[in-house]
């Protein structure tokens, strides 16, 4: 009896003790910190000459009225060109101004009229089968149409890389972009036809790579609806008629590129930011875990520090201890409103791949979070052990004063 009272003590006892060592335990895991969330709104801004474009395309496009598949596909399909001028209003959407023209084949099997009677015209008047009889055309069972026509558009475009992503259009390769509009088409007097003119409905995709910071080249499917009397034929009702449209071609960016980024805070908030900035400024930190904010304006090839590192073998850094490095240098960026940096992918250690995507990710940073332009920075990536005789910078990326 009396070793299963001490059995039970000992258990009762080891039990306490736990009890009363796992708040300390507990203590010893925990990391007291403070969050201040704000709630802000973000504005990009830009000057109304800012961020132009222009683009010269050479087209194919396709009648697509009720009769026109009797004819194959590529008797239908004819060339054409476009100028366009755009302008991005926002880095998710801008406008721009088409025009283009192209001639058009289709067929007709059944009578005509072409577009407005006039006064003049007697019954059963079609000056189009009149036009293919001079030409000593057989029209029994119908004629090709064949028209030459103009348009002027306005289009509404949206990036939808940017539903995906950070606003970053500027800095990729590739970009994808809609576009919904109107237009005015105005089919010339031609091979019997009469001026005419309609409006259409617009709408397409846009694919961009591009070369340069201001070359790009760019691919694009599209379609335009409109009434089915555009091609001549009446008594069609309420039915439409389309244009369907390919198109590749070259775009230039003109004059300058991108936007001011303004975070608008609320005035309640402002105070407790700039206390909590006050405190983030006047906390001890243990020597080695943080670098002195640069004070003087470094030289031209000089390595601006602090660098940014990255895990091992990934795309992917420790926010928590790194965004305040990528603070620091776009705190540089912000004094020294005239210089340029390289930001420097580190190969050692990593392949040159992998090593430029890094490099190009705390660009996005410095362009999306403290509106840094793009064209204040240019992205490298080479051994920076080698080239500096430095040793612990692996993983990492580097700047470096250009200008």
């Amino acid at each position: 009896m009396k070793k299963i009272i001490m059995a039970v003590a000992i258990i009762l006892g080891g039990f306490s003790a736990v009890q009363a060592q796992a708040p300390k335990k507990e203590v010893n895991k925990t990391v007291l910190t403070d969050t201040l969330q704000v709630d802000y709104k973000t504005r990009y801004i830009s000057s109304f000459w800012d961020n132009f474009y222009i683009e010269a395309d050479f087209a194919g496009r396709m009648l697509m009225g009720e009769d026109d598949s009797h004819l194959s596909f590529g008797k239908r399909l004819k060339p054409g060109f476009g100028i366009t001028v755009g302008k991005w209003l926002h880095p998710d959407f801008g406008v721009r101004l088409n025009f283009g023209g192209s001639r058009l084949k289709g067929w007709n099997s059944g009578a005509t009229g072409i577009y407005a009677y006039k006064d003049s015209w007697i019954d059963d008047f079609d000056p189009v089968r009149e036009y293919w009889d001079s030409k000593g055309r057989d029209t029994k069972n119908g004629y090709r149409q064949d028209l030459k026509y103009y348009e002027l558009n306005a289009d509404f475009l949206f990036d939808l890389y940017n539903v995906f992503t950070p606003n970053n259009r500027l800095n990729r390769k590739w970009t994808a972009q809609g576009y919904v509009g109107i237009g005015m088409l105005r089919a010339a007097k031609y091979h019997g036809m009469e001026d005419n003119i309609k409006t259409g409905f617009r709408f397409g995709l846009i694919g961009n790579y591009n070369i340069t910071n201001r070359w790009g080249i760019h691919m694009s499917l599209g379609s335009e609806i409109t009434n089915s009397s555009f091609d001549g034929e009446l008594g069609k009702g309420r039915k439409f008629a389309g244009i369907l449209s390919g198109s590749v071609g070259i775009s230039f960016r003109i004059g300058r590129q991108g936007y001011k980024v303004v975070r608008l805070v609320p005035e309640e908030q402002l105070a407790a930011l700039n206390h909590a900035v006050t405190l983030i400024r006047s906390e001890q930190t243990i020597a080695g875990d943080t670098i002195e904010v640069i004070k003087k304006r470094m030289d031209i090839g000089s390595l601006l520090t602090p660098s940014v590192v990255f895990y091992p073998g990934r795309n992917e850094f420790n926010e928590e201890l790194q965004m305040v490095n990528i603070f620091h240098i776009a705190h540089y960026m912000m004094r020294y409103e005239d210089a340029k940096i390289a930001i420097v992918g580190n190969t050692g250690g990593t392949d040159k791949h992998l090593a430029h995507q890094r490099a190009e990710k705390v660009r996005d940073l410095l362009v999306n979070k403290y509106g840094i332009f793009p064209e204040r920075m240019e992205i490298q990536a080479y051994d920076m052990n080698d080239k500096y005789g430095v040793t612990g910078y692996d993983q990492s990326v580097n700047f470096t004063i250009v200008k």
